[in-house]
């Protein structure tokens, strides 16, 4: 892709960092000589704090700038996602993350030089995007233990390990038990015992797990999984065997349906709301409506291996 004006970079300076930690080997100015070797004229933006992406690519926006370039992990791909939807702006990706769900998702290689070659020829695909009250999501949202799983691990990631935080980790997984939910998709009302309910728009969530592996980012539909009946134990596992991207079916019981609009309420007057996330980030909790918003992104995409599940459907001939 080469737009008339220079995009847009906008980069986490702090991106790949975990726990304190770092688990990158290159950061942005690795971003910005692959992305001149590749011929992709730019005009770098470094964030300074949450939310700053989101802002920064509503000033590209209204400039006119045809190409944003998101250099971070998920979180800074998400916040200038959050600009963009709905409007003829393309997404690239530059992946500085630790997990890097959505460049797995879009098969963006890891390699930066290979991504920003991607960037310079690569196809644009119209991808959905879900949505919580005012905020898109780009992998998945959801309700019950992994949002509350989410919510401690970014308590831990944001101030490190402290007895106070993992004390209240351990009661909410042992007090969670299988509440009583009602679930409405397009409509349709199911009443169940369920642990967990994922909202997903791409297959992959948190740190890679794989909790809607069927799911597609250009069919207009969220994939909703319903793991009912089981215990808290069970999905626990299920989340270790799916972690890194491991593409294994849901257990045995799970219940997955597909709908455009989705309702998660909790039937008992006698327990606490349950959490609710979007893509990992703590959003409120129980009731909840989920939409999709089909086709309200456009992103540049790679090619998926042919050995390999495509989360859209490519495009065939030259």
């Amino acid at each position: 892709m080469t737009p008339a004006a220079p995009a847009t970079l906008i980069f986490n300076p702090n991106a790949g960092q975990k726990l304190g930690l770092s688990t990158n080997t290159s950061g942005p100015d690795d971003v910005q000589a692959a992305l001149r070797d590749a011929g992709v004229a730019f005009d770098p933006r470094p964030t300074e704090y949450a939310g700053h992406a989101t802002e920064l690519a509503r000033a590209a926006v209204a400039e006119g700038r045809r190409l944003v370039i998101a250099a971070g992990g998920d979180g800074t791909v998400g916040e200038v996602a959050q600009a963009l939807a709905g409007t003829d702006a393309v997404l690239g990706v530059m992946p500085l993350g630790s997990v890097m769900n959505v460049a797995r998702t879009l098969c963006i290689p890891r390699d930066l030089p290979a991504a920003a070659r991607l960037i310079a020829h690569g196809e644009v695909l119209a991808m959905d995007l879900g949505k919580v009250g005012t905020r898109y999501f780009l992998e998945a949202a959801g309700v019950g233990l992994a949002a509350g799983l989410f919510g401690y691990f970014e308590q831990l990631d944001a101030r490190g390990l402290r007895l106070r935080t993992l004390q209240g980790l351990v009661r909410f997984v042992r007090g969670l038990g299988t509440p009583r939910l009602l679930i409405e998709a397009d409509g349709r009302r199911r009443q169940v015992r369920a642990p967990m309910v994922t909202i997903a728009n791409a297959p992959f969530v948190g740190a890679a797990y794989a909790l809607a592996p069927a799911a597609r980012i250009d069919d207009g539909l969220l994939d909703v999984v319903i793991f009912r009946g089981l215990g808290v134990v069970r999905i626990l596992a299920h989340l270790v065997a799916v972690f890194g991207g491991r593409r294994l079916p849901p257990p045995p019981g799970t219940l997955t349906l597909r709908a455009r609009d989705v309702r998660v309420s909790l039937l008992s007057r006698y327990r606490r709301p349950l959490p609710v996330h979007a893509d990992g980030a703590a959003i409120g909790t129980t009731p909840t409506r989920f939409e999709v918003a089909p086709g309200a992104l456009r992103v540049l995409v790679g090619q998926p291996d042919a050995d390999a599940p495509c989360a859209w459907r490519p495009t065939t001939g030259g």
